[in-house]
């Protein structure tokens, strides 16, 4: 049985309620509220199709109600109504985002259609959106690795942010993968499509900052020949990284939090805002709350800042991704290979077992970064396809930085000389346990049901259940 089509109609006269859901009929689940608050108290807490919003709410309008929308859903697809249309109107309309914009007399088969255009409009972003998550995995893409109890929140926290447009603050160490986490927030969002802008707030002076990020009018300092639009114009409807936010100054601090309140700029030397549509991903390897305390960064931007908070865990406290990563690392070397100098044939496929156990063991100060460094270095050292624990040590791992970690060649003299396993059977046993989880995640998910588990997962109801089969997972 197809599931209706879930609307939601925002009006302040209880009759337009009912006219829009006797329009409608009932393959659709139409339900009614009568201000823009209790519309959002409802957005927040159930996944619909469509908005039907007026366009003269009263206290807050139906335009403004769009952009509210947008940033709390920004997949749910609104058409606003009015009793009077106008051109100024419609164009404000859709400058805004709504998927059309219709008189309150509209026929019945008039809103039937605009109602279908937008829910197939929506479903449609949605699968674009998950074909290209899939692509990006097969590929490699901008993708974090991991399969231990701290990943696996941070990966189920990503999957819960990524859909909205709250600003989020990414905490974690040099070398964790903090840009790496906000590519895959940007990616498997609704602003995929549009810019992804990184940029290093420590490398530049207050005053170049300021106008990096902002942009600057032409003749607005020395050296400025002609203006810039700014970095944060360039990610406009898209996504804008600001690395390294611990390091700004005050005096640019202030100007930033200005655009998280009013979501507009002003470039240096110009006289007007500018508005500006952007998220704001923000990360930091320093405690922000300490620079607070000691008032070298403003409490109201810390807050604006850390709407959802992601610490990332530094590699020592995810030892268990450690044979996955060298993997993937590895994996990905090797097509990197292959696709600049056209033979992948000389570069390493496997990781001795000694190798191995030293890579486990060893602290990672500088945690992924250096752990892809080590394993680059010591792919170009090793002779043959397996790289060995002799390998690692001539590439730079040494123990003298993990005191409680032996000698690597104690750790792996009993193991050199097992057998191998290939790199590719490694990455399919990761493979095979991410896949197991996934789908017992989405079975807890749907309540033992395997039918909406498949539809949670885009699977078809046989696959899940071969993969349940497979796998003995209880039901």
């Amino acid at each position: 049985m197809t599931e209706k089509v879930r609307v939601l109609v925002v009006d302040n006269e209880p009759q337009i309620h009912r006219l829009m859901s006797a329009l409608l009929g009932q393959e659709h689940r139409v339900e009614g509220v009568a201000t823009a608050a209790d519309a959002l108290a409802r957005i927040h807490d159930t996944p619909y199709d469509v908005v039907l919003a007026d366009e003269a709410l009263p206290e807050v309008n139906g335009v403004e109600l769009l952009r509210k929308v947008r940033r709390v859903a920004p997949d749910l697809i609104v058409i606003l109504t009015t009793a009077r249309p106008t051109v100024e109107g419609a164009v404000e309309a859709m400058r805004q985002g709504a998927f059309d914009y219709l008189r309150k007399t509209v026929s019945g088969s008039e809103l039937r259609a605009a109602v279908s255009r937008a829910e197939k409009h929506g479903a449609l972003a949605r699968e674009v959106r998950r074909l290209r998550s899939e692509v990006d995995r097969a590929h490699g893409h901008i993708r974090m690795v991991g399969e231990s109890p701290p990943m696996r929140q941070l990966f189920s926290l990503v999957e819960r942010v990524a859909n909205t447009d709250a600003t989020v603050l990414i905490l974690g160490e040099s070398g964790t993968g903090k840009e790496l986490l906000s590519r895959s927030i940007h990616r498997t969002g609704p602003r995929a499509d549009q810019p992804f802008v990184a940029f290093d707030c420590s490398a530049l002076s207050p005053s170049l900052l300021e106008a990096e990020l902002f942009g600057h009018e032409k003749g607005a300092f020395t050296g400025a020949g002609k203006a810039r639009r700014g970095l944060f114009r360039e990610a406009h409807s898209g996504t804008i990284f600001l690395d390294e936010i611990g390091d700004i100054a005050p005096s640019v601090q202030n100007k930033l939090l200005r655009v998280l309140q009013e979501r507009e700029i002003k470039p240096v030397g110009g006289d007007h805002f500018v508005k500006v549509d952007v998220r704001v991903i923000a990360a930091t390897n320093k405690d922000l709350k300490a620079l607070v305390a000691k008032g070298e960064f403003r409490e109201d931007l810390y807050w604006r800042l850390a709407v959802v908070p992601m610490q990332v865990p530094p590699l020592r406290e995810r030892r268990e991704d450690i044979p996955i990563l060298a993997a993937h690392l590895l994996a990905r070397r090797r097509g990197a290979a292959k696709a600049f100098a056209g033979d992948e044939s000389r570069y390493p496929t496997k990781i001795s077992p000694g190798a191995m156990s030293l890579l486990t063991r060893y602290h990672w100060p500088g945690n992924i970064r250096e752990l892809e460094n080590v394993l680059s270095r010591a792919a170009i050292l090793c002779d043959g396809d397996q790289i060995r624990s002799d390998d690692l040590v001539q590439a730079g791992l040494t123990l003298s930085r993990s005191p409680s970690v032996a000698h690597p060649a104690a750790i792996a003299a009993p193991l050199e000389g097992n057998g191998e396993r290939p790199l590719k059977a490694m990455v399919e046993d990761a493979v095979r346990a991410v896949e197991r989880q996934a789908i017992g995640d989405a079975l807890q998910r749907a309540q033992g049901s395997p039918t909406k588990a498949a539809k949670l997962l885009g699977i078809s109801r046989a696959s899940i259940y071969n993969k349940i089969k497979e796998y003995r997972i209880q039901t």
